[in-house]
């Protein structure tokens, strides 16, 4: 019997998809955004590590409200495109109104940072992250959940990218 228990655990977790997710958002009331992100994507998976909260200025774009960030590290089974789907109906759940022109100040943001080792490009979801590498307020929770991750397109690690960063404003961590 602790055989075919023991092989079922074995094959579950070949099936199990490692996913950094980026949480952000600067309207409302901020942690209680990210609580209810956390909340909602824990539905999806196991959320087996969060970063504590970042707190840093819009990147790309002027605004007077400050971003909260945080970096969860999910195990799933949901394919790639389906779980960005999901995190879309998330977004759109939690009071995310998507423009079409560039960055703008918004009560959630969730971002699949990377699955896996996965470099792929379809037209919901690119891997790993494109700008990921160029942004401090992501690089800096995601070196607090995963300091062993490395960038499957660059070759170099977290830790590696956050030297190399162009970003100058730092994150203030939170808790």
């Amino acid at each position: 019997m602790s055989a075919v228990r023991t092989a079922r655990t074995v094959l579950k977790k070949d099936f199990m998809k490692e996913v950094l997710i980026l949480l952000g958002t600067n309207l409302g009331d901020k942690r209680e955004n990210l609580v209810k992100a956390v909340h909602c994507i824990g539905q999806f998976g196991e959320i087996v590590r969060k970063s504590a909260l970042y707190e840093s200025p819009a990147w790309g774009y002027e605004s007077i409200a400050s971003y909260l960030n945080q970096v969860l590290l999910l195990h799933t089974e949901i394919e790639p495109e389906m779980l960005m789907q999901e995190l879309l109906k998330v977004e759109e759940e939690l009071g995310r109104e998507r423009l079409n022109e560039g960055y703008a100040d918004r009560f959630i943001d969730i971002d699949i940072l990377s699955i896996d080792a996965m470099v792929q490009q379809t037209s919901i979801l690119e891997l790993p992250h494109p700008r990921m590498h160029l942004r401090r307020f992501t690089l800096l929770p995601l070196q607090e959940v995963h300091p062993e991750w490395m960038h499957p397109i660059l070759g170099q690690s977290v830790t590696a990218l956050l030297e190399v960063c162009p970003d100058t404003a730092v994150p203030t961590k939170l808790s």
